[in-house]
């Protein structure tokens, strides 16, 4: 499932010449920073939840239309015990979204002459986890996530967002404390979420984006 969400993302970024947009950027550069939860698994015996502050993120999104685009991604998320923070995981992920500009389709840009918006987002990401406990070996996880983008735009070039999203990881051996969930090799789906603020820079010699013209 992540595979093909990821090809299929990369095939249309790749081909992005087919359609073009006249008078409108459709590139954007875009940051987070936030919160990330750790729903399960981990062990119920720390003092933790092992969520906090710890998320960042960078993309870079191409819109085939107004409404339809991809966005190639980059995730970290850091999993660690409170107080102290040498329990835990790290994850790093890549991977590519499904992006939806569910603000144009319900007319909510048109209604604050373009001054707020809400994109919604399909996401597959391959992820490398390691351990912060240094005996355990790293592990390669797929994680598929769903979100929302509430946006407020600053100018042309330049908007405010924040974002929700909620992640599947299909398989793990490592629960967010970073030490096995079994003895053997047996994996778990595991779910967290990412609740996050930033920026979004539009790219392009155009003086209007797609996202809201």
């Amino acid at each position: 499932m992540v595979k093909k969400i990821f090809s299929i993302a990369l095939f249309l970024f790749c081909t992005s010449t087919v359609y073009s947009q006249f008078n409108l950027n459709n590139v954007s550069l875009e940051l987070n920073y936030g919160y990330n939860g750790a729903i399960q698994p981990y062990n119920k015996q720390f003092n933790s939840n092992f969520s906090g502050f710890n998320h960042f993120e960078v993309g870079l999104r191409y819109m085939f239309t107004e409404n339809v685009g991809t966005k190639l991604i980059f995730k970290s998320d850091k999993f660690v015990n409170d107080p102290g923070g040498v329990i835990g995981i790290q994850y790093n992920s890549i991977g590519a979204s499904f992006v939806y500009n569910a603000g144009k389709k319900i007319g909510l840009t048109y209604l604050t002459r373009d001054n707020l918006g809400v994109l919604i987002h399909l996401d597959g990401s391959i992820g490398f986890a390691n351990s912060l406990q240094p005996q355990f070996e790293s592990e390669k996880t797929n994680i598929i996530g769903l979100g929302i983008t509430p946006q407020y735009r600053i100018n042309n070039k330049i908007a405010i967002v924040t974002d929700f999203t909620y992640n599947i990881n299909l398989k793990q051996l490592y629960g967010f404390d970073g030490y096995p969930i079994h003895n053997s090799k047996l994996s778990e789906t595991g779910y967290f979420y990412n609740l996050s603020i930033g920026l979004i820079y539009y790219i392009g010699e155009n003086r209007y984006h797609s996202d809201w013209f």
